[in-house]
C-alpha cells in the first residue's frame, strides 16, 4: 500500500497538469468578467512556473487571503491553532506541495471540497504554497 502512495500521487500530477492546461485555455477565452472562483488580481498573484519538473509554484500572500476566508474557520486564523480541522503547523513535513494541492482538491470528509467552485485552480496552489510556510 505504502508503494502505491507515491505512485499515486505521480499519477495524480500528471493529470492535475493536463486539467490545469485546459482550465488555463478556458479561463483566457472567458474573459468577460465571469469567473469560476474568487477573483484575484492577475497582476499580482498567480501560478509561477517552477521549471521543467514538479508542480507550479503558487503565491503564497495570495494563498493566505484565499486561506483566511475560506479555511481559518476551522483550521485557526494562522492554519496552526486547529480546532474543527487539524493544525496546520508544519505540513510541509507531512505533504509535499504536489500532495498538498492533491489533498485541497480531493479532501476526506470533514473537510469541505472547495475545488473547482469556489476555488480555482490557481486558488488551490497559493493555499497550498501557504500552508507549506506553515
Amino acid at each position: 500500500m505504502k508503494r502505491l502512495v507515491p505512485f499515486a500521487a505521480l499519477m495524480l500530477v500528471v493529470g492535475l497538469s493536463a486539467v490545469g492546461c485546459s482550465k488555463s485555455n478556458s479561463n483566457q477565452q472567458n474573459a468577460n468578467g465571469s469567473a469560476n472562483g474568487p477573483v484575484s488580481d492577475s497582476a499580482s498573484s498567480g501560478l509561477k512556473n517552477s521549471g521543467a519538473s514538479g508542480p507550479m509554484a503558487g503565491d503564497a500572500v495570495h494563498g493566505k487571503v484565499i486561506f483566511t476566508q475560506n479555511c481559518a474557520g476551522c483550521h485557526g486564523a494562522t492554519g496552526t491553532q486547529g480546532g474543527v480541522g487539524p493544525s496546520l503547523k508544519n505540513e510541509k513535513a507531512r505533504k509535499d506541495t504536489a500532495a498538498a494541492i492533491a489533498w485541497i482538491k480531493n479532501p476526506k470528509p470533514p473537510m469541505p471540497k472547495l475545488y473547482p467552485s469556489p476555488l480555482s485552480e490557481k486558488d488551490v496552489a497559493d493555499v497550498a504554497a501557504y500552508v507549506e510556510t506553515l
